[in-house]
């Protein structure tokens, strides 16, 4: 870097430090430690005030979505398995019964992660219903 304009930036650097304008923090801002206890517990009561959703709530409103998205995926994946399981049973050549195989191994995981969606929301709501 040349001098000259490490000289330029320096004194802008300067300038900038100088000109810039420093709020004073005056006594009359500071809070007494009785203001924040009125304004925390304020804060606490308007928390109180407003309802809490009831996780019978949410289930009523989810259940009926999952439960469809889960009959959904169920029919989905039997008729792809009924499918798949005619062609492979009709499959001639180990070439195409070896390529069905390795599609199948995506179909069982598939149902893996439905099913296993499932039982991970049954297992968290039944536990969180409790709190």
């Amino acid at each position: 870097m040349k001098k000259s304009t490490f000289f330029v930036i320096s004194i802008l650097i300067t300038l900038l430090i100088l000109l810039v304008p420093v709020k004073s923090f005056a006594t009359a801002d500071v809070k007494t430690w009785d203001e924040m206890a009125q304004q925390a517990q304020e804060f606490l009561n308007q928390g109180k005030a407003t309802t809490v959703i009831s996780s019978d709530d949410v289930a009523n409103t989810i259940m009926p979505i999952a439960q469809a998205l889960v009959a959904f995926a169920s029919a989905v994946l039997v008729v792809v398995t009924l499918i798949m399981g005619i062609k492979y049973a009709t499959a001639t050549s180990p070439d195409v019964q070896a390529k069905l195989k390795k599609q199948m191994i995506g179909l069982v995981v598939s149902i893996i992660v439905v099913f296993g969606a499932q039982a991970i929301w049954a297992i968290v709501y039944n536990f969180m219903k409790d709190f």
